[in-house]
């Protein structure tokens, strides 16, 4: 099965030694905190680790980062490493580690001046009795609001190894809790506006599932979760849920998850699962992120 797994991998744009970590990263025993700060050190990527209440974050530096004066937001690019226990965690969310790892080596390899940063989050994945507030990234935003950072955007990538429409989720009004005319929202659609370059204009802003988003959300930050899907998967969830998708959100993000897991996208229906195996993964999906990451490198903000 190794073997398959190599050889299917062999399709993605990745060298060869990040197919072998992915594929690595996707075993039943993998220890994934492990293996990603072990791959950060073959990069020779430097990286912080924040550890809060047992979750285990890790921060990449801003590679020729430029003045942060307060004119411009500055980007946080999200992706969480954790994943289902007894999942190979491919799609969710193995995928966008690896596109995220690789989009940081390009950004310093181009020597671009620009504002990004990158966290790899642990602990999204809510399971048992866990809530909203036990999750990472809410510690994570807790942790920032201590240090005093503010004029961050988060774009939170889960679900991003198959497809080629880019979907998204206003988190503000999934979650029910702050008003369209509120300055997160007015940020949620400065971002929107930059995604819709990636969908020929068209608003996919519908996704309703909850990733890390939520806790940074809770935690006072402007975030948005992107995600892939297949064109007419895109168009059919865009159907479903109508042209104001958010006017009517389930009360909790519980009932919104029950509601969207009743009747995932095809291409969603092994997220949490046993198949969500990195042979699901298409090259396409990988090309289309990481175009989409460098004109998010090179876009500004205004605050």
């Amino acid at each position: 099965m190794n073997e398959q797994k190599t050889r299917i991998l062999t399709h993605l744009p990745l060298p060869p030694a990040d197919r072998v970590e992915l594929s690595g990263f996707c075993r039943d025993d993998a220890d994934r905190f492990e293996l990603l700060v072990k791959s950060l050190k073959r990069r020779e990527i430097p990286f912080e680790i924040i550890p809060l209440e047992g979750a285990r974050h890790i921060a990449l530096p801003v590679p020729n980062a430029s003045k942060m004066d307060g004119e411009y937001f500055r980007v946080t690019l999200v992706a969480h490493y954790d994943r289902v226990p007894g999942t190979p965690g491919a799609n969710d969310n193995a995928a966008a580690v690896f596109q995220l790892l690789n989009h940081w080596e390009e950004i310093n390899r181009l020597g671009w001046n620009h504002r990004t940063q990158i966290l790899f989050t642990d602990r999204e994945e809510l399971t048992g009795e866990m809530t909203a507030t036990d999750q990472g990234s809410w510690l994570l935003a807790r942790h920032l609001k201590r240090l005093g950072a503010k004029n961050i955007l988060f774009f939170v990538l889960d679900m991003c190894g198959i497809g080629d429409t880019p979907v998204w989720g206003r988190s503000i009004r999934k979650a029910g809790l702050l008003p369209a005319g509120d300055s997160m929202s007015r940020s949620y659609h400065v971002m929107e506006g930059f995604l819709k370059r990636f969908t020929r204009g068209n608003n996919f802003g519908m996704n309703p599932m909850f990733s890390d988003d939520l806790g940074l959300l809770l935690g006072g930050f402007p975030a948005v979760q992107l995600s892939l899907l297949p064109r007419k998967q895109a168009e059919v969830l865009a159907r479903r849920y109508g042209s104001n998708p958010h006017e009517a959100d389930p009360e909790t993000p519980a009932r919104a998850r029950e509601e969207i897991s009743a009747d995932l996208p095809p291409a969603w229906k092994n997220n949490h699962g046993p198949d969500d195996g990195p042979e699901t993964l298409e090259a396409g999906a990988f090309n289309l992120i990481s175009r989409l990451l460098r004109d998010l490198a090179r876009y500004r903000f205004p605050t």
